[in-house]
């Protein structure tokens, strides 16, 4: 049996001690005092007895010794391997040559003798093991944070869209000379509140009723005998600087204080970033999954896909998901019955949807979206999804971006790591690509090969591997790094973020034109397509 695990000084004074049968201090302490007077100066044993306990000890540092105390009876040699992963915890959670260290660390190592001996027996676990408990760390968490992640830069996006979508909507107004405020409703065909994300209710998709505040806009008020006693009431007035302007202000100081927020959760301790051969290298900017800037013009095509790809460690797909949005934005009211010509290549028996107001039949034969009825319209200056499609695979090959990770430990205290990328689907372009590899806390990688650049972000533990491109020319690429460690499995989830503006379902808008004489429209188009989940776990 074990009766005690001590860090004690060469003098035998106690630093850190657990007792593992009842012991008064007083006791612990005179034991300790007593240990370096047995010891024969100049001899290399690692033991020393008494009529009743053994002492197992080793020296850690220059003045200091771990010191197991045990019963004479007790397998000697099974002592002195636990005397040596005791030696290696203290030295993975302390300065050893630190005596205030040492203290000053004592609850994690009191922490730590308890999960290595348990009622004096040593219990069976391993370094590797024992830090993944003392870390207190899950696969499950790491995946948790990496939606939370995707869930806070949505967010941001979100009301960046909202933000422009009543800029638009104020300048619609102004352009019309119509002072309609911050709803903008007076009968304008649906909410713009309920029209931020393209995936939304589709309830507002035809206006037939006529609009009352364009009607009102456009007419000119008849001279009449009250107009003197109309001026003095205080009514709406054209021209007068509308109440929403001062929300629209704060919204965007809202959206400003936002990104503000969001740059600063993003803040780590950062080494310089490096190439392979140890010369600086351009940061590549994080990756910001918003909407690049384009020119809208009257009719603007979006299209907006999310993957959801979580592969196991050995290549098997536990999760593999596509979803994708059409929407519309018409800001010119002149072309709110458009129809679009599609172009698509189905390769993945992707479930496919229009919206119920969409001549479903019409898109199948003829790839043509537009409205059932002729003389319906669409609502002005907001997304307005059209068409959306699901795809689910358990096929490996339909990973856009396949990741392997390779750590493999020498057995001298040290992992050596490579990961791997390669583009599955040579179609898409990734930009701005970031692979995180989580490695142990405290410890410095040492990378000897990479392609692109990488740094060390010290705040959330993780080696980020940055890629500017990765296309047809350029669709495999590896990391190499060794780090001190055991534990091969300290190196997962790997996340992957990346910006990509071709979409993975092969869907292209060629023309819009107006559904009543099929006269062509000019119109712009935008494609996002972006991870919620990609992770190696």
């Amino acid at each position: 049996v074990i009766l005690a695990s001590s860090i004690c000084t060469k003098t035998g004074k106690a630093l850190v001690s657990r007792q593992f049968v009842e012991m008064p201090r007083t006791r612990i302490e005179g034991l300790l005092a007593s240990f370096p007077k047995l010891m024969t100066p100049g001899q290399q044993h690692t033991t020393v007895e008494t009529e009743t306990i053994r002492y197992v000890y080793q020296p850690i540092g220059e003045e200091m010794y771990a010191v197991l105390i045990t019963s004479r009876q007790n397998n000697i040699v099974q002592d002195m391997d636990t005397l040596h992963l005791i030696a290696r915890t203290v030295s993975d959670i302390c300065d050893i040559g630190d005596q205030h260290d040492v203290i000053t660390h004592g609850i994690d190592i009191i922490s730590a003798f308890d999960e290595i001996i348990s009622q004096g027996l040593r219990d069976n676990v391993d370094l590797a093991k024992l830090r993944t408990i003392m870390e207190m760390e899950s696969h499950e968490e790491k995946i948790q944070e990496i939606i939370e992640r995707n869930k806070e830069r949505e967010a941001k996006q979100e009301l960046k869209r909202k933000a422009k979508m009543f800029e638009q909507q104020r300048r619609e107004a102004a352009r019309r000379g119509l002072d309609t405020g911050y709803g903008g409703g007076m009968g304008s065909g649906g909410s713009l509140l309920g029209g931020g994300r393209m995936s939304e209710s589709y309830e507002p998709l035809i206006s037939r009723e006529p609009d009352n505040s364009r009607s009102f806009a456009a007419a000119s008020p008849a001279p009449s005998s009250g107009a003197s006693y109309a001026s003095n009431v205080r009514g709406m007035k054209l021209g007068r600087k509308p109440k929403g302007a001062d929300v629209l202000g704060a919204m965007r100081d809202e959206v400003g204080l936002a990104e503000n927020f969001a740059d600063n959760l993003s803040i780590s301790e950062q080494t310089p970033l490096a190439s392979a051969h140890g010369t600086p290298a351009v940061a590549a900017p994080a990756a910001v999954h918003s909407l690049p800037p384009v020119d809208m013009k009257g009719v603007h095509v979006q299209i907006e896909e999310r993957i959801i790809a979580i592969v196991n460690r050995d290549g098997g797909i536990e999760q593999m998901e596509v979803k994708g949005d059409l929407s519309l934005v018409i800001s010119d009211e002149a072309y709110a019955s458009v129809q679009l010509g599609v172009v698509s290549n189905d390769t993945h028996n992707a479930q496919i949807k229009t919206h119920p107001k969409i001549d479903k039949k019409r898109f199948q034969t003829e790839s043509v979206i537009a409205l059932k009825d002729p003389s319906g319209t669409l609502p002005l200056s907001q997304p307005v999804g059209v068409l959306k499609w699901r795809i689910v695979s358990s096929n490996e090959d339909d990973i856009p971006l396949t990741i392997n990770c390779w750590p493999s430990p020498t057995g001298s205290s040290t992992v050596d790591v490579n990961i791997e990328y390669e583009l599955n689907n040579t179609k898409l372009e990734l930009e701005d690509v970031l692979v995180s590899i989580p490695i142990p806390h405290g410890e410095q990688p040492t990378v000897s090969d990479v392609e692109g650049g990488y740094e060390v972000n010290r705040a959330r533990g993780t080696l980020d591997w940055q890629i500017p491109t990765i296309d047809s020319t350029n669709t495999t690429g590896s990391l190499d790094f060794s780090i001190r460690g055991d534990d091969a499995g300290a190196f997962f989830p790997v996340a992957v973020s990346f910006v990509c503006k071709k979409p993975y379902y092969d869907i292209e808008v060629i023309s819009a034109s107006t559904s009543r004489d099929q006269m062509p429209i000019d119109f712009s188009q935008q494609t996002l397509l972006i991870p919620d989940e990609y992770a190696v776990i």
